[in-house]
């Protein structure tokens, strides 16, 4: 379902009601992921607070979802977001008392918990308009607190892994009917292919912890082969998308994972270890590569996401072989030139260099819609992103802005709306104080989740420290946040395995 939410708040309009309708769904499977370790027996115990809120709760949501006018659009939007405040309300009650009536919670890192507190305040009482900190942290406070079995985790872990991997085969399936290759950097479910590059790096953590735990409980060989081949078959997805900061990301988690497998076998099997999965990548491609390019025309009935259609998109009248059609070639063509052209861009601008043009093009970034730079400079890729980043540099203060306030007009034809690096993004949004704390809380749990790994050998924090990875790595050039995101909903659910001890 996490997948299903990312997939849908991404590439929706916002002009039906179903962005919000998905977005608050997050609410409601967390409630119900929260309950699940709720037993009847409890809840008889301590039956007058639930009746209350079954009152309460029920009559204002009602009142909320009815008090909507006949023109507004968003009916679904409130009727989700009652259903997620009335789950996560039963949660809250049951959470409440057992720590502090029945005093059972897990044994926690306090220091961690209470710089992550620090955090969500700091997010809570800055100058951002969002109210999806608050709901985070009534949330994933109660997630961290619930003391479940180890039963429970053992099945909340795999059942995030499996669902992750299970909607991967979904996606793809839908691709392979609905969505034909007509688009060089290929974009899956997605309408941008950085989108789906991200998308795909979540899946590739969770074949890779898969990997980690069969190999250390010594599952059967067909099973290690099985998701060794799946590890190719997403890495393979992962350059159709020809994403340059999902490869660098990519390339990190290799070199992370084979640094996991070789804690469970022998550093001596490193490069074995990378050619099997390199083998996997070449035997998995040709397959994955004709599967995405052929199968969708045998359907004729492509499905388009907001902001794709267009003339030169494939159509359901378009021959198997008509030119719109992605071939090997013109892949290779795109993928090898945004290689060379990375080099040469490092190569032909200095930092000056860059700052020297961007001077020319404007003396001062302005927080109006006068153009920052001309038009035809909008392919120098270095000389734009520094332009990006030097305007949110200068717009961070203590307590962050609202979104109204956010962006400015790169050139005549883009507008800027984010600022292409979480940490940016986080200090405009809420403040310096928390950008600095989420960049402390980000590389404490990478370090404390890799010690918790190479002490324990424990599949579930290889998993954890790869789910942290993936948003911070990523976000430090695109984008991958956003409330209800595949990343920041693993990113959360990561870090109780850094708050709770002896998990």
């Amino acid at each position: 379902m996490f997948c299903l939410i990312d997939q849908r708040t991404k590439t929706g309009s916002g002009r039906e009601g179903y962005i919000e309708t998905f977005r608050n769904m997050t609410g409601s499977i967390m409630a119900v992921i929260l309950l699940s370790h709720c037993k009847w027996g409890e809840i008889r115990a301590h039956k007058l607070p639930y009746l209350l809120w079954t009152i309460l709760g029920g009559a204002v949501g009602i009142a909320y979802v009815v008090g909507v006018t006949s023109f507004d659009p968003f009916v679904n939007g409130r009727v989700s977001a009652a259903l997620a405040v009335f789950l996560t309300g039963y949660a809250l009650i049951h959470t409440v008392i057992r720590v502090a009536v029945e005093k059972k919670y897990p044994v926690l890192e306090k220091k961690f918990l209470a710089v992550w507190g620090v955090m969500m305040f700091l997010m809570i009482f800055s100058r951002s308009d969002y109210i999806w900190p608050l709901c985070y942290l009534v949330m994933f406070g109660c997630f961290y607190l619930t003391d479940y079995t180890a039963e429970e985790r053992e099945d909340l872990f795999q059942g995030c892994l499996n669902g992750i991997i299970l909607g991967f085969f979904v996606f793809q399936g839908f691709c392979c009917v609905f969505r034909p290759y007509d688009s060089v950097r290929y974009q899956g479910m997605y309408n941008n292919p950085n989108l789906n590059a991200l998308f795909y790096l979540e899946v590739l953590a969770a074949v890779f912890a898969k990997i980690l735990y069969v190999t250390k409980n010594r599952c059967s060989k067909w099973i290690c082969l099985y998701y060794w081949l799946g590890a190719g078959v997403v890495l393979t997805f992962e350059l159709l998308t020809i994403g340059r900061t999902g490869w660098v990301v990519a390339v990190l988690m290799i070199g992370g994972f084979l640094w996991m497998i070789c804690k469970l076998k022998s550093y001596k099997k490193w490069f074995k270890n990378l050619m099997a999965l390199s083998l996997c990548v070449i035997l998995t491609f040709p397959i994955c590569f004709s599967a995405t390019r052929y199968l969708p025309p045998v359907f004729h009935h492509p499905v388009w996401f907001w902001g794709e259609w267009s003339e030169g998109k494939v159509h359901s009248w378009d021959p198997w072989n008509s030119e719109k059609f992605v071939d090997i070639d013109e892949y290779l063509d795109a993928a090898l030139g945004r290689i060379f052209e990375t080099f040469e861009n490092a190569l032909e601008h200095s930092p000056f260099a860059m700052k020297a043009e961007a001077a020319e093009a404007q003396t001062e970034i302005p927080a109006n819609k006068i153009p920052v730079l001309r038009s035809d400079q909008d392919t120098d890729t270095l000389l734009v992103r520094s332009t990006i980043y030097k305007y949110y540099i200068s717009q961070l203060n203590l307590t962050g802005h609202p979104y109204s306030e956010q962006g400015f007009q790169l050139h005549e034809h883009y507008w800027v709306g984010h600022a292409h690096n979480i940490f940016l993004q986080y200090g405009t949004d809420f403040g310096v104080p928390m950008m600095i704390v989420f960049a402390v809380l980000a590389l404490w749990s990478l370090i404390r989740l890799g010690k918790t790994y190479a002490e324990k050998k424990d599949p579930a924090a290889a998993a954890a420290q790869l789910f942290v990875l993936i948003p911070v790595a990523f976000g430090l050039l695109e984008y991958s946040w956003g409330v209800s995101s595949l990343t920041i909903t693993l990113l959360f659910i990561a870090w109780r395995k850094a708050i709770c001890d002896g998990e």
